[in-house]
């Protein structure tokens, strides 16, 4: 998978940075690696059908590193005792991150194809993916197989079972979404660092 070109620093390093700033910054590196992994399906050989099919698994891959950068800030809350904190950086990460969605999805599909269905279906898919991820282990920084599995299984499900498709579960489960996570973190890891978190 090629590295997308990602912005790990601020160009003010005096200035004190906010949650909400630090997540805002968090949420366009997710689009970034979300559109990355979503073009490495094409490039694989695999066939998207139609653009919903793209935008979907866009949104797979942002409820994902969504929830990976919720287990990965749980330390940090859970030392500072501040749930109040973890609560703003989430929501802030999850209408930051639907807000990239939307504007993306209304110059791939045309405004007109777009609407406020789209933005609440966003929320309650991720709220879906959240419970469920929130079963499985991750150990240390890395999301576990479980984990792992279910993003293979929702893209799959975007993208359907027909002979060319037929392995994208093994695709994103082994190759893709060990790739994505790792330029996930390693950029969550710079920015957190860089933010003063």
């Amino acid at each position: 998978m090629q590295k997308a070109r990602i912005r790990t620093g601020w160009k003010n390093r005096e200035k004190q940075i906010s949650i909400k700033e630090f997540a805002n910054a968090l949420s366009a590196i997710c689009w970034r690696i979300a559109l990355n992994a979503a073009k490495n399906l094409h490039q694989q050989d695999f066939i998207y059908h139609d653009d919903p099919q793209r935008i979907g698994v866009i949104q797979a891959y942002l409820h994902f590193f969504i929830h990976c950068a919720d287990r990965l800030m749980f330390a940090y809350f859970d030392q500072t005792h501040d749930e109040t904190r973890r609560g703003e950086f989430m929501t802030a990460l999850t209408m930051d991150c639907k807000r990239h969605y939307m504007e993306n999805a209304k110059q791939i599909l045309g405004r007109a194809n777009v609407t406020d269905s789209h933005a609440a279906s966003f929320v309650d898919d991720l709220n879906l993916t959240m419970n469920t991820l929130a079963q499985w282990r991750f150990s240390g920084d890395q999301p576990g197989y479980q984990m792992r599995r279910l993003l293979g299984l929702q893209v799959q499900d975007i993208m359907g079972n027909c002979q060319t498709n037929k392995w994208i579960t093994d695709q994103v489960m082994e190759i893709d979404g060990p790739q994505a996570y790792e330029i996930f973190r390693q950029s969550f890891d710079k920015l957190k660092r860089a933010s003063g978190y």
